[in-house]
């Protein structure tokens, strides 16, 4: 499966990018950093989009079609899990996507950050490590 290799790509664009944001969190002045910080979170969301729009074009549509029975019940755990998720970054980035919303509240935007990057941190991690190995078989 082809699309496999973009979709692992887009997982280290992806995880590239949460680290550098984890960085500027941890080492840098927020409130000085924070348009560039921003800016990373929206090319996230564009990554993310893009990533996501790949899976639900060629990788999901496939494995729903599935003649086994586990991969369909697993792909159809993976698209509502990621409803879910999708959702609550798209809140975040909402509620931090320019300089004077991080700004506003740096302690609600440190915490709000930790949260949604561990749960993308932990999908990435889930499909890289579960779902893609299943599917490479």
């Amino acid at each position: 499966m082809i699309y496999l290799e973009t979709l692992k790509r887009q997982h280290e664009e992806i995880a590239e990018i949460l680290s550098d944001i984890k960085f500027h969190i941890l080492h840098k002045d927020i409130a000085k950093e924070a348009l560039e910080i921003s800016s990373k979170i929206s090319n996230l969301a564009g990554k993310l989009k893009v990533h996501l729009n790949t899976e639900d074009q060629y990788m999901y549509p496939q494995l729903l079609k599935s003649s086994n029975s586990e991969i369909r019940k697993t792909a159809q755990a993976y698209i509502d899990e990621m409803g879910t998720i999708s959702t609550q970054f798209m809140a975040y980035k909402d509620r931090f996507n320019t300089r004077s919303k991080i700004t506003n509240d740096i302690d609600l935007f440190v915490s709000e950050s930790k949260k949604i990057f561990d749960i993308l941190e932990q999908r990435i991690a889930k499909e890289n490590s579960n779902l893609y190995q299943e599917i490479e078989i």
